[in-house]
């Protein structure tokens, strides 16, 4: 491992493994490692990935970290093509007997960022505007990670209770002004997470089990939503620096086109977090915070040691394959699989699978622009459909291919598609001409 010990642990830990397995990996550990670092990185190695889902406009900008010293006044974040404000609307509530509007302020902290990812994920994945809880505060949070739930003024049950409040109280306006072939300029006004969400803070702690995303932010989030690893997500809930890294990455990344990367500064990156970049406890705080991200996404090939950000093409969180230049190993196969801890390494290769044993699959949720799987979809839409916009084309697609919901092959799906994409163009076409 020698003249790797600049590289984020995570990273180190995901070559020992292709090296050596689990063993290798814990060895490393007892010298250049942590615990958390460690048991972060083989529980997503040992777990299939869950598909988490989070808007772009969340991953590429983020939640306060702290209460601000006025939370009741909107926050705004921007780095020139993009702006999110966060506005926290007043709520009617019942204090002391007497109905008040009253703002609960904006979220902040980790509580709403993992709440955020589940809601939203459960309206990607389900291709529904209706969200169930579950039957209880505590077992929703149970199924958010959280196995310790517990009560009383401080107790985390309360916490989460107020942040959500906050969270669904809020109205957000987003603006994405794209310059890029491939990015398309939207506008989201003044629309709430739910319209209908009248808040959870009760005497008796009733639990407002189901919500209904309001309809302009739901069809917003289909188009724009980017694919995480639940997984992941349960290892980071309790910092929020690290799931904003973790989510700004994911979303990043998959989407540089050059093999020489992008480079920004710490100013611009520290926009996208919400920090200031004006001292060195920030790009310390980064670069520590790293290695924790790394553990959970060592497909991220980012190099944080200079006095600017370089960012690499990597795979989405979901790709179990652990590939790319900084893990490549000198006459290794650089596409071998990530081994899991508990199996030994290089096992004899599968044939390939028949197309009458090819697994069935729902079509890809959310945006096509992320994704190893939405690749070969994108790139029949970028091809095919020049110059309609690849997620407006798949909105238009799930809304009107028949018999949408069954499984399908990927084969089946791309041939569909495919129809479907060149149909789409040249309707469109002929549309504007007239």
């Amino acid at each position: 491992m020698n003249g790797d010990q600049h590289r984020p642990l995570g990273h180190q830990y995901a070559l020992a493994m292709l090296n050596g397995g689990e063993e290798s990996v814990r060895k490393l550990a007892t010298t250049a490692g942590t615990q958390l670092t460690l048991d972060a990185f083989l529980r997503v190695q040992d777990e299939e990935p869950v598909p988490a889902f989070l808007h772009s406009a969340l991953c590429a900008m983020s939640l306060p970290t702290k209460r601000p010293k006025d939370d009741t006044q909107p926050i705004v974040r921007e780095d020139g093509k993009y702006a999110l404000a966060i506005n926290p609307r007043p709520v009617l509530q019942n204090v002391d007997g007497k109905s008040v509007m009253r703002s609960l302020g904006v979220p902040y902290g980790a509580y709403p960022r993992v709440a955020l990812i589940y809601l939203l994920s459960q309206a990607v994945m389900k291709q529904s505007r209706d969200v169930y809880l579950g039957r209880n505060f505590t077992e929703w949070m149970r199924r958010l990670g959280y196995q310790t739930v517990s009560y009383g003024p401080r107790g985390t049950a309360n916490l989460m209770r107020e942040q959500v409040d906050r969270l669904l109280a809020c109205e957000w306006q987003i603006r994405w002004d794209g310059t890029d072939t491939e990015d398309n300029a939207f506008a989201v006004r003044d629309v709430k997470i739910s319209n209908e969400y009248a808040g959870s803070l009760s005497k008796n702690g009733s639990f407002a089990r189901e919500i209904r995303m309001s309809e302009a932010f739901y069809t917003h989030l289909i188009e724009h939503a980017v694919p995480l690893n639940e997984i992941a997500i349960r290892e980071l809930k309790g910092t929020p620096t690290a799931l904003d890294l973790y989510t700004y990455l994911a979303y990043r990344l998959p989407r540089i086109g050059s093999d020489k990367g992008q480079i920004i500064s710490w100013d611009q990156l520290a926009k996208h977090l919400g920090n200031e970049a004006d001292s060195k406890r920030f790009r310390q705080t980064v670069r520590e915070t790293m290695q924790i991200v790394s553990a959970v996404y060592p497909n991220a090939n980012v190099d944080l040691s200079g006095r600017k950000v370089i960012l690499h093409p990597s795979p989405a969180p979901l790709e179990r394959k652990l590939v790319g230049p900084h893990l490549r190993l000198v006459g290794g196969d650089a596409a071998k699989t990530a081994p899991r801890s508990s199996v030994k390494l290089r096992h004899a290769a599968k044939p390939a699978l028949a197309q009458d044993d090819a697994p069935k699959l729902a079509f890809p949720a959310g945006s096509l622009s992320y994704g190893a799987r939405e690749a070969v979809f994108r790139q029949i839409a970028l091809t095919k459909g020049h110059p309609w916009s690849v997620d407006d084309m798949a909105a238009a697609f799930r809304k009107g291919c028949p018999d949408f919901n069954r499984p399908r092959t990927d084969t089946e799906w791309l041939r569909i598609w495919e129809k479907f994409v060149v149909a789409y163009a040249e309707r469109r076409a002929s549309r504007s001409d007239d």
